[in-house]
């Protein structure tokens, strides 16, 4: 028996695609978003949920999410977006994306779900945080900024949302090798230094990351909203020193 939909933005490749495995094997209809058609493709034809080509950004096409899931108790606000460039060089566009990406998308896309969620008895937002929102690296532009909007969100969410039987968590995924990340952490020599010294002494996988948000969505977690749940290996816990140790040792 279907839990009902879970929606996931971001779904095309790495996390997102990851989570949208757990959710289908958890017995959800998945519905995969993302703005890139060929990735949807292969998700479809892979992972074997739906799909739709969306822009989290277009208040039209995530208005019609609602249409594709009129049962939809899960909404899953992944879709990101990075600029790897120092504040004084960000254009007003870049900043203009990232903030309408990470920020803006999830609000749009709750504003369109939230009202099917609460038709269907209620649901589970889960936003996505980043460890970034706690340690700053240099030259990562606003991205930082917008996650910790996002968790001041999540509780904003979760005040207004639970009253209406809508819980609402973030996860704040670490170091955690996927395409879109792989390039960043450098070498296999760097890779190895990274986890040696995060506490735990590995990087993340996607798997990790999607098992947390499996645990946000199901009922076991029935109590808990307005949460940030760093899944990191403990790298929030050493208030990022492993990972410049990591970096200063790979050199």
């Amino acid at each position: 028996m279907s839990r009902g939909t879970a929606v996931i933005t971001g779904a095309g490749q790495g996390i997102g695609r990851s989570v949208a495995e757990r959710l289908l094997a958890d017995g959800y209809d998945v519905l995969a978003l993302d703005v890139n058609a060929e990735q949807l493709e292969q998700v479809a034809d892979e992972v074997g949920c739906r799909v739709a080509v969306v822009d989290v950004t277009d208040d039209a096409a995530v208005a019609g999410v609602a249409a594709l899931a009129p049962e939809c108790t899960v909404l899953v606000n992944n879709a990101a977006i990075q600029r790897y460039r120092d504040l004084l060089h960000t254009t007003h566009d870049e900043m203009r994306l990232v903030l309408d990406v990470n920020v803006i998308g999830p609000v749009l896309m709750a504003q369109a779900l939230v009202p099917v969620m609460v038709a269907n008895g209620g649901g589970s937002i889960v936003n996505f945080s980043s460890i970034t929102s706690r340690a700053h690296p240099a030259s990562t532009s606003l991205y930082p900024a917008s996650k910790a909007a996002m968790n001041q969100l999540t509780e904003a969410m979760a005040v207004e949302f639970g009253p209406l039987g809508v819980r609402c968590n973030a996860v704040g995924p670490g170091t955690v090798i996927t395409e879109g990340t792989a390039e960043h952490y450098g070498s296999d020599q760097a890779r190895a230094a990274i986890a040696g010294c995060l506490p735990v002494s590995r990087m993340g996988m996607p798997e990790d990351i999607a098992n947390a948000v499996s645990w946000l969505c199901s009922d076991q977690s029935g109590w808990v909203t307005g949460q940030v749940l760093f899944v990191d290996g403990g790298y929030t816990a050493s208030h990022g020193q492993f990972f410049r140790w990591a970096r200063k040792a790979a050199k």
